[in-house]
């Protein structure tokens, strides 16, 4: 390449074959920290989608690497496609430990939501007639406090209260990820409980009819119509997760016309 050093092409040409093999699988490299028991690693990646170190997605992180190398090969190697699922009890940070490390996501329809909130999650392959459900342990939050003492005041200022500026939020941030680090090198019995399950899992996700409704003229799902119309433009209920779980919400109706104001 004209101009660059004999390292820079090297840089690049490593580069390149990272994206291959990433092509052909996109996994690979979870796979490997996986396989290695590497939390530390699986927590980094983890970060990617999360944004933030923080003990709960530390534990997702550990119950999930345990878990997976528990279940064994067939579970570590995973393709999203709906063998291996994951029940999550909880929508907090923990749940994105457990969709980063399993693969077992919303979007694959290979992750089930229990609106419980409870620190906990059951890995199972379908076909096997039971699973494993590994919870945390009621006294987690003393190992952490531990790990980093500043924690929880911050989380109370700045997460619960929503108070503090730049300084503070750089201080939770800073105490989130010594304490992410720190729990990882317990022991997994000083923070987690595991038993042996039979899973209850839904029936793999069915593909669908698309229908357009007909008011607002957006493709929609045909399960999700009422008369040929959209929830929303239905005006009936719906279902939406937010930081409080599961909640019920109730769309208002809308013309056409109010459609295109919007």
């Amino acid at each position: 390449m004209i101009g660059l050093s004999e390292t820079e092409t090297t840089q690049i040409s490593a580069g390149d074959r990272r994206i291959e093999d990433l092509k052909q699988n996109p996994r690979g490299e979870f796979l490997q920290a996986i396989g290695e028991r590497d939390l530390a690693r699986c927590l980094v990646k983890t970060a990617e989608i999360h944004g933030h170190f923080c003990p709960g997605s530390a534990l997702g992180v550990m119950a999930s690497v345990y878990g997976l190398n528990l279940l064994g090969l067939d579970s570590i190697s995973s393709d999203g496609l709906e063998d291996l699922m994951a029940v999550v009890e909880i929508n907090a940070c923990f749940a994105d430990g457990v969709q980063a490390v399993s693969g077992c996501t919303l979007g694959n329809n290979a992750l089930v939501y229990r609106d419980l909130g409870r620190l906990a999650v059951t890995f199972a392959i379908r076909g096997k007639g039971s699973g494993v459900r590994i919870r945390v342990r009621p006294d987690f939050s003393s190992s952490v406090a531990k790990a980093a003492p500043e924690f929880y005041p911050l989380m109370e200022k700045v997460i619960k209260n929503r108070e503090g500026g730049a300084k503070e939020k750089a201080a939770f941030r800073n105490a989130g990820r010594q304490a992410a680090f720190g729990i990882i090198h317990l022991p997994f019995d000083e923070l987690f409980a595991v038993e042996t399950v039979e899973p209850l899992l839904p029936e793999y996700a069915p593909i669908t009819e698309s229908i357009v409704c007909s008011n607002c003229g957006e493709m929609i799902m045909a399960p999700k119509s009422v008369s040929g119309l959209c929830l929303m433009c239905a005006g009936v209920v719906y279902r939406q997760v937010e930081g409080k779980g599961i909640v019920v919400k109730k769309a208002e109706r809308q013309s056409a016309s109010d459609q295109e104001l919007t």
